[in-house]
């Protein structure tokens, strides 16, 4: 359809909310957008007197049809938006590409609670978070632990008081050992309540209260137990100076800030709890991904579907428009704040420049890497630079658990969402020859299976000729010609050379290739050997189960599977492991005795 005809047909449609999907002449959705009044907005993309800018210009141009889905209200509209972003990737639309779900850390409501992480609020315990990623629990988590002298092990109370000495980490002051006996439970229970207000963020109160337990220890010379106190308000106070005050210490707010440029765009989320920055997430957008009001409200309601939790208050340094009501119905009973002057736009301006920032030096990164990626193609003498690298290691045990690993660099960066593994049933014996042509096969069997499975532009194997041709053979049973190299290991285990099965290239007056190479070298083999070695365990923890009488071979993969391993399995009570199905309760009791008498 021409501009004129698209702009007929956007009159035609009703002033009602609803979702339009852009396609073109390949029917490919390239925008998905939502709106209130879909003949207003849809016809504003073809009208004669439209005035659209930079990447708009390029979509519009690009359009040969649209459709539309009507809803009942606006609200609706923005979620089926969401969906239909997340099914189709258009190329226009700014997208949350990593919606992997968000980590809290938990304080359990047992008698003797545990601090741990998890994915989901289940209701039974205290939650606090959701943080940004895992490393950034796994920290807090260490550091709380370490700052009130809590257990970091997997032992259960108290049904594991006294049972066997105390860990090294008791010795060197890390824990109170509690599973010596050293602790009593009013004793842990506070050091728990005391971690709960650190994690809500409440330092300077918690540092005063321990401040005046410490003085009272000391006036009734209990001088041991004044030392707990005085460590413990130490590490509070590190903390607490660590951290960036920024508000009063009920505020609890996502500062969003954008920054943007004809080659692309960044959003950055300064996350504020207790009155401190806590947390940051940045996210990252290409050049044809538009920028505007809608694009943004879409955004940050996805945000917030994928992350379960809306604080008290959102912050917004940028206008909405007519945009605005319906951000405030998408947060619910959380406060939208579009400061103008003060504090709190000070800090939306410091997001805003954070934006900048982490975009400027994720640039800087990407253009080093390209340079060294053009140098490196240049060296291997490729028509064209390897945007997609794989890399193949085979590791086993003897004869048995033949494992091969993938492992994936994307514009030089490793990419371990996109790793595979394989395990190789049919081999008798050792044959790496033969395991690497059975896995390219395997692997080019899936070439059109999605992202994580497109061909790559350049394959390193770990090997010199004999997996040249190995792979080079899978390669031609598909009728592929991709650049295949070996990577030549001297007698000390050092990569020397790269060969392309004919000639070698040194690496000797190329330290950057070498050092990029060697990396690549021990990922690969990290990973062949960690999958391997996960099969072997596995395999090890199922022959352990099956000596119970009552649990074969299927039941006890079952086990393993519901628990998620042996040493959760372990901590079950008979009642929870008689849940699985195919245990009865007799059998779920002589589990529960076995792996309590056999499995420390």
């Amino acid at each position: 359809m021409t501009k004129d005809e698209l702009f007929l047909a956007a009159r035609d449609l009703p002033a009602t909310p609803g979702v339009y999907i852009m396609r073109n002449a390949a029917d490919k959705v390239i925008y998905v957008g939502k709106s209130k009044a879909l003949r207003n907005r849809v016809s504003s993309y073809f009208a004669p007197y439209a005035n659209h800018r930079g990447k708009t210009v390029h979509m519009v141009n690009s359009v040969a049809r649209f459709e539309v889905y009507h809803t009942a209200t606006e609200l609706e509209a923005l979620v089926l938006e969401d969906r239909f972003i997340k099914q189709f990737m258009p190329r226009y639309n700014i997208k949350l590409k990593d919606s992997s779900t968000y980590p809290y850390i938990k304080v359990s409501a047992e008698a003797y609670p545990r601090i741990s992480i998890t994915n989901k609020r289940d209701g039974d315990g205290s939650y606090y978070g959701p943080y940004a990623s895992h490393t950034t629990a796994k920290n807090i988590v260490s550091t709380v632990k370490n700052a009130f002298a809590l257990p970091s092990c997997n032992k259960r109370f108290p049904a594991d008081i006294g049972k066997g000495r105390p860990c090294l980490n008791f010795h060197i002051g890390r824990c109170g050992g509690l599973c010596a006996g050293k602790l009593s439970k009013d004793e842990y229970g506070e050091r728990i309540a005391a971690a709960k207000r650190l994690l809500g963020g409440d330092c300077s109160a918690l540092i005063k209260d321990l401040e005046a337990k410490m003085n009272t220890a000391c006036e009734a010379m209990e001088y041991e137990q004044a030392a707990v106190y005085r460590d413990s308000m130490r590490a509070v106070a590190k903390i607490r100076d660590k951290q960036h005050i920024v508000a009063a210490p009920q505020v609890e707010a996502d500062v969003f800030g954008i920054y943007a440029d004809d080659a692309g765009s960044a959003v950055t989320v300064l996350i504020i709890r207790g009155g401190a920055i806590c947390d940051r997430e940045n996210f990252f957008f290409g050049s044809d991904e538009i920028i505007s009001p809608a694009a943004m409200v879409s955004l940050i309601s996805s945000y917030y579907r994928n992350k379960g939790f809306i604080p008290k208050e959102v912050w917004c340094g940028f206008e909405l428009g007519e945009e605005e009501e319906l951000l405030r119905e998408a947060l619910s009973k959380s406060r939208l704040v579009l400061p103008k002057r003060g504090d709190k736009r000070a800090l939306t301006e410091l997001a805003e420049s954070n934006a900048k920032e982490q975009l400027l030096h994720r640039r800087a990164e990407n253009q080093r890497q390209t340079g060294f990626l053009a140098s490196f193609a240049a060296f291997l003498g490729l028509e064209v630079v390897p945007e997609r690298i794989e890399s193949y290691d085979i590791s086993n045990s003897g004869d048995e658990f033949i494992t091969a690993g993938m492992v994936v660099l994307e514009n030089g960066k490793f990419c371990k969402k996109h790793y595979k593994s394989f395990n190789l049933k049919e081999l008798e014996g050792q044959d790496d020859f033969a395991a690497t042509t059975e896995v390219l096969r395997r692997r080019l069997a899936h070439a059109d299976e999605g992202e994580s499975w497109t061909l790559p532009d350049l394959i390193l194997a770990d090997g010199g000729a004999g997996q040249i041709n190995a792979i080079r053979q899978a390669l031609d049973e598909y009728g592929l010609d991709i650049p295949v190299f070996g990577m030549v290991k001297d007698e000390h285990h050092k990569t020397r050379t790269l060969t392309d099965g004919e000639n070698e290239l040194s690496l000797n007056k190329r330290q950057d290739i070498f050092v990029f190479i060697y990396k690549l070298q021990e990922e690969v083999h990290r990973f062949a050997l960690s999958r391997m070695d996960k099969r072997r365990r596995n395999v090890a923890k199922k022959s352990i189960l099956t000596q119970i009488k009552g649990v074969g071979s299927a039941k006890a993969e079952e086990l393993l599977r519901a628990f998620g391993g042996l040493s959760e399995l372990r901590k079950a009570t008979a009642t929870e492991i008689a849940a699985v199905k195919g245990i009865n309760e007799e059998t779920a009791q002589r589990i529960c005795d076995f792996l309590r008498e056999n499995i420390k």
